[in-house]
């Protein structure tokens, strides 16, 4: 949660430091992601907490964290500069 905090103030910071020479700055804050190494993990004895604490009922995966940030990188609109998009399925652990 520390290490995200900073993340997100990082982010708000070079949003606010470089917007008025056009350089733009997002943060992606995933949650847990189901990938090859944890796939194994959310099968097993851990996964039903994990779920539990997910109020979408799932993991993201990491196509769905890809799509956040090729969107936040080609398409997002300027003015949202600084901000943080969670990708976490409403369980917003920072």
């Amino acid at each position: 949660a520390a290490s995200k905090g900073a993340m997100v103030s990082m982010t708000k910071s070079i949003a606010r430091g470089y917007a008025s020479e056009g350089i733009l700055c997002f943060g992606v804050a995933p949650g847990f992601t189901v990938s090859e190494m944890t796939a194994e993990y959310l099968q097993g004895r851990g996964g039903a907490q994990i779920l539990a604490d997910i109020p979408l009922g799932r993991v993201a995966s990491t196509d769905e964290v890809g799509e956040v940030i090729r969107w936040l990188s080609t398409e997002a609109p300027a003015s949202g500069t600084g901000s943080v998009v969670d990708v976490n399925g409403a369980s917003y652990v920072r």
